[in-house]
């Protein structure tokens, strides 16, 4: 198995407290921690200018920086870091804020030994990737959905899915837009809801189920109570749920 190795930055302008940090975490040996030392803010940005961290260890309180001053700098400049801000006994509120502007823990000297070091500081990576995971992922949803949204506006067709095991039905918002849904429809996910206001509401039903019961692909016409457009709905059943988009066609 591969040993963990990670880059810290500690910025720290107390020779003694800098001292007891890389020793703590100097003892680890899994992961091993690789310690870069900064006395200010200006060496640590520096540093970072040069090389990738996987956590900053940063005093709140240095020559060139004090307070909540000292996370803006760093985080102003190089966003997207995992910072650790170490505080003082009677700085404990000031660090609660850092927390707010961005750090994503605070310790205070003097209520830590070295394995407490270590498990805060492995706690805040950990968090910090899954944190960083979850952004991804989001930020793929939303290119995913921004694709579907222009494709289905390039073709005037609006997406739906429905999921008989929940009833639940989705509507993507071009399709909502597309047949003139009312607020009271949009707000709801329930099938049997959104059919009450079609003509022959019947019909659609027996579609749709037919088509999720035999895996098969189909159409319907149907039209909107109070509404003269026609629309057309394409749709496939497959693995028990169905799928399709609606166009309307006059």
């Amino acid at each position: 198995m591969t040993q963990q190795e990670l880059k810290v930055l500690l910025i720290e302008d107390n020779p003694g407290d800098a001292f007891l940090m890389k020793f703590y975490l100097g003892e680890s040996t899994s992961p091993v921690f690789h310690v870069s030392h900064s006395e200010d803010v200006k060496g640590g940005l520096e540093l970072l200018s040069k090389e990738k961290f996987d956590i900053i260890l940063s005093d709140m309180n240095l020559p060139d920086s004090f307070g909540v001053d000292t996370i803006k700098s760093i985080l102003t400049k190089y966003p997207g870091n995992l910072v650790i801000v170490l505080t003082g006994l009677t700085d404990e509120e000031v660090g609660l804020e850092t927390v707010r502007y961005g750090a994503q823990d605070f310790l205070v000297k003097g209520k830590f030994d070295g394995k407490v070091l270590i498990s805060s500081v492995m706690f805040s990576f950990e968090r910090f990737k899954l944190n960083k995971q979850i952004d991804s992922v989001s930020k793929q949803l939303d290119e995913e959905n921004s694709r579907l949204d222009m494709m289905q506006r390039l073709l005037n067709v609006g997406y739906i899915e429905f999921d008989p095991a929940t009833n639940k039905v989705f509507r993507s918002d071009y399709m909502r837009k597309l047949v003139g849904m009312s607020a009271d429809e949009a707000s709801s996910d329930n099938l049997e809801e959104g059919l009450q206001f079609l003509l022959n509401s019947d019909g659609v039903k027996d579609k749709i189920k037919d088509a999720i019961e035999k895996n098969t692909t189909g159409e319907y016409l149907f039209k909107r109570k109070g509404d003269d457009n026609q629309y057309k709905l394409l749709f496939e059943g497959k693995n028990g749920k169905l799928s399709g988009v609606i166009q309307k066609i006059s």
